[in-house]
This record gives C-alpha cells, sequence and structure tokens, in this order.
C-alpha cells in the first residue's frame, strides 16, 4: 500500500534542540542525525551549573586590560582597554572597570558583557560580585541558549538571572520583517543550561498579539510545546485532522497538558497529561490516544518516572538513567488490553572524540529493559546496545553508521517495540546552503540479511519555518510511504 501524508502544521512552538537519543524506538530517535558539539551531546545530564559549583570555592580572580591600577592594602582596582576579568568559568568583558579584590566587587560603568556557558548578557551598566555570585545589569541584551533577549533590568542570583522589569524574547533570526514569533514578559527567571520561567506572557506573531497566559517554563532538552493549532493530512488511514494543543501551567514544576485531535476517518483520538518535574526526575501521568505505524492504542491511567541522567563520579564520563511506567493499555485493532509495566535502565558513556577532533564522535549505550502484561502473565527482558560513529566531512557534509540491538519485549503491542533485533543503520546528509538540507538514512536488518527501508528527505528553511519533503521505502514489507510537513522548526 502507498501511503501520502500531507500536514500543514501551523505550528508555532518554542523549544530547546532534543538531541540524539535511543530512549525509545520512535521515528524521532531512528532518524535523528548525531550532534557533535560537545556542550549539545552533554547538557541533558543533571549536574551543578558553573556558579553552584564555584559558590564557597576560593577561586583566583585574573584580571587582563592594556592599563591597571592596584593597591595591594585597600584591594582597589582599575582597568582600561581590552579588560577580561575571569574567573572559572565566569568572565567579564568591557573596555572600563572598577572594583575591589578582596570583595569581589566589580563594576562595569561604561557597560560590558557577562559570559558564562550557555549565556552572553550586554548590558550598559553591570555590577558583578565573583564572591557571591550575584550582581546588576541594566539595558540588557543578549542571549541563553537559542533565545535572544532585550530588557530595560536584570538582577543576577547564584542559581539564575532574573529579567525583573519586564523584558523581551525570541529566537527569529530576521531584521527584515517582525519576529515570526515572540514572547513579552513581566518577569523572565534564567537558570543557565536547565530552564527558563516566564510570568505573565504575551505571545506576539510578526507583531501582533495572538495569545496569553500566567506563566510558562522552557525546559532544556523538552519536547517542542504547540501553542497555536494545526492542521492536516494524515493519509489514508486517518484522513485530514485539526490539533490543539492546550497547556495549564500549575506552578514551575508541575504543568497539565490536553492534545485535542479529530481525525475525519479515525475519529477524536485526544491525549491528556499531567507532569511534574524535579531537578533529578520527572513523573508524568497520561490518559488518552497514541498511534504506531497505523495501529492506535488507548493508554489509560499510564504512570511514568523518569530518572534523568547523573553521574557515577564527577569526572568519569559515564552516566546513568531510568524510568518506570505502569498503565492500562488497550490495542483498538486487537481488542487485547492489558496492566503494562515497564523497567527499563541506561548507562551512557559521554562522546568520545577521536583523533584528537571534535569532527569525529562516538556514541555508546548500553541498557536493560523489563517488561510484564497482565493478559498473558508474560515478563519479557532484553538487553538494549547502541553505538554509533558519526564523522563531519566538511561544513556541508557528515555521515554515520550506528548499530543497535533489542529484542521485542511485549507480544501484544507493537508501540514502543523496535522493528528489528539487530540493526545497522548509516545516514549521509547534505547542506547545500543554509536553507536547503538533504539527507538519507539506510536501515538493514541483520537477522534477516536484508535491506529494511532506505528514507529520502529535503528541508527547506523559511526563515523560522520549513517544508520537509520525505519519501521512505520499506524494501522488508514492499511499501513506501510520502510526507510533506510545513511547521516552524526554529521556536
Amino acid at each position: 500500500m502507498r501511503k501520502m501524508f500531507l500536514a500543514t502544521a501551523l505550528a508555532v512552538s518554542m523549544c530547546v534542540p532534543v538531541y540524539a537519543n535511543f530512549d525509545d524506538n520512535s521515528d524521532a530517535s531512528i532518524y535523528a542525525t548525531p550532534v557533535y558539539d560537545e556542550d549539545a551531546n552533554s547538557a541533558s545530564v543533571v549536574k551543578k551549573s558553573a556558579r553552584e559549583e564555584n559558590m564557597g570555592k576560593a577561586l583566583p580572580i585574573k584580571m587582563t586590560g592594556d592599563q591597571a591600577e592596584y593597591d595591594s592594602v585597600s584591594g582597589d582596582f582599575h582597568l582600561s582597554g581590552n579588560v577580561v576579568i575571569t574567573q572559572g568559568a565566569e568572565k567579564l568583558l568591557t573596555t572600563h572597570a572598577h572594583g575591589n579584590m578582596k570583595t569581589g566587587d566589580v563594576w562595569l560603568d561604561q557597560g560590558g558583557t557577562i559570559v558564562e556557558p550557555g549565556t552572553r548578557m550586554t548590558g550598559k551598566w553591570v555590577h558583578y560580585n565573583f564572591n557571591t555570585k550575584t550582581g546588576e545589569i541594566k539595558e540588557i541584551t543578549g542571549k541563553s541558549e537559542k533565545e535572544w533577549f532585550d530588557a530595560p533590568h536584570a538582577t543576577i542570583l547564584s542559581d539564575k538571572l532574573v529579567v525583573d522589569e519586564g523584558g523581551y524574547m525570541s529566537r527569529c533570526p530576521s531584521k527584515e520583517h517582525p519576529p515570526c514569533l515572540s514572547i513579552k514578559a513581566k518577569t523572565f527567571e534564567i537558570y543557565p543550561q536547565e530552564k527558563m520561567v516566564a510570568h505573565d506572557v504575551k505571545v506576539f506573531v510578526r507583531g501582533k498579539h495572538v495569545y496569553s497566559r500566567d506563566i510558562w517554563v522552557n525546559e532544556v532538552g523538552a519536547r517542542k510545546m504547540s501553542i497555536m493549532p494545526r492542521v492536516g493530512y494524515a493519509g489514508s488511514d486517518n484522513g485530514t485532522f485539526a490539533k490543539l494543543d492546550i497547556n495549564w501551567q500549575m506552578g514551575e514544576k508541575t504543568s497539565a497538558n490536553a492534545e485535542l485531535i479529530r481525525y475525519k476517518k479515525a475519529g477524536y483520538k485526544p491525549m491528556y497529561s499531567l507532569k511534574h518535574n524535579e531537578r533529578n526526575f520527572d513523573i508524568t501521568y497520561k490518559n488518552g490516544w497514541e498511534e504506531d505505524d497505523d495501529d492506535w492504542y488507548k493508554k489509560q491511567n499510564t504512570w511514568r518516572f523518569t530518572y534523568k541522567p547523573h553521574r557515577f563520579i564527577d569526572g568519569l564520563p559515564l552516566s546513568y538513567s531510568g524510568y518506570f511506567e505502569y498503565g492500562f493499555w488497550k490495542n483498538e485493532d486487537t481488542g487485547v488490553n492489558s496492566w503494562h509495566k515497564e523497567y527499563v535502565v541506561y548507562l551512557t558513556h559521554d562522546p568520545i572524540y577521536l583523533f584528537n577532533s571534535k569532527n569525529t564522535v562516538l556514541n555508546l549505550r548500553v541498557g536493560k529493559k523489563w517488561v510484564h502484561e497482565s493478559y498473558n502473565g508474560e515478563t519479557e527482558q532484553t538487553d538494549v546496545y547502541s553505538a554509533t560513529l558519526a564523522q563531519k566531512l566538511s561544513s556541508k557534509w557528515d555521515t554515520w553508521i550506528g548499530w543497535h540491538r533489542e529484542d521485542e519485549t511485549s507480544s501484544l503491542f507493537d508501540i514502543g517495540q523496535p522493528d528489528m533485533a539487530k540493526e545497522i543503520r548509516n545516514g549521509l546528509r547534505w547542506k547545500m546552503d543554509d536553507k536547503n538540507t538533504f539527507t538519507i538514512v539506510n536501515r538493514y536488518d541483520i537477522g534477516k540479511g536484508q535491506q529494511y527501508s532506505t528514507k529520502y528527505s529535503w528541508e527547506h528553511k523559511f526563515c523560522c519555518w520549513m517544508l520537509a519533503f520525505e519519501y521512505e521505502q520499506e524494501q522488508l514489507e514492499n511499501d513506501s510511504t510520502r510526507r510533506i510537513v510545513y511547521y516552524f522548526y526554529n521556536l
């Protein structure tokens, strides 16, 4: 059967990069391209920020400038010219600075820039204390992860930066028209490499106010959150659809979400969820429908506890993570229903850069999965192995090859199960220019000794929008799929 998928996704979303992972067997994981940047690969590991790591430590302060004056008795200093003040991973950049080495205070009366991992903020007037990790910035502009900020004032605390007199945030790079999507809020709380919390939020599309909410939380590594409706055509099995995601932020750590979607043929397939997020773990409750390869599954009263990646020991390039899921699942096609219980643990090595180059990276992960079904009393387990070697050939070309091993753990449900037990996966990506990218991904079934599928995709960017064409040929099942998707990619 040949299927045609056409989705015009009016999906305005705010997100941070989601990096290649092997946590599930969804298309997002299977066809994810490798990440070469070390900070990006390690961003999901729960760890202390640079400020938290240095709190209470007497780290030396290094100062350089074209001209310098220092009073060893009082500790007062004056610097001018090309001024750089450094303590650990934190830097102050300016043309004029004065302060006191003993108290740790630094004033940039003529403005300057504060730099630390993930954040770069510039102000026309800056005060910062290296001992307490606190300070103040006036008339601030800057960037945290991919978000650009503009605000009249910000307060620096030991664990976050607070834009406290109103501000503006966007990711849109265009200077020729109003931002595709922007946020205005009374306050922004920026936790470097962790999350951003905005209060009294107004959302603008091309400069027009379209949406308001009391609070909005954007977590590093979180999935995209759509804040506008989506409509489209989802193939001959489901037909046309309309979808709206509604999110209620019940606090900085707890939110409720309703994914309201209706298909012309498949009918109404909503998913309701409740999530509580802590720094080390999160707990999610789901009740609703999910699809896998044209089969619909109803997940009722499904709970999932996820323990986020943590280091075994500081300095050791290994992290551990896992999750436990329990809920009542039903296969709509077969009518089978079962209390599904699933345990998973992972051990992940930090990216290994070979040949003293960031252009060659090896990603390794091992794991163990256990699944129990009440319907037939079966309990299955499998080892999970994954290794991917990626090579950046040039600024326009990169390629990768991966080996993946995982057995099926449920005879009742295909959702979340691997397509094959042993797989070789290789890909080639060509960035033709800053707007066009072409990708090929091949999947080979080692057990059957034949090609499983080949996927071709072409993406074209329009400012913050993207038009993607995909063609997937499934040689093993003699099937093919075409998709055309139009969506927001940058926000």
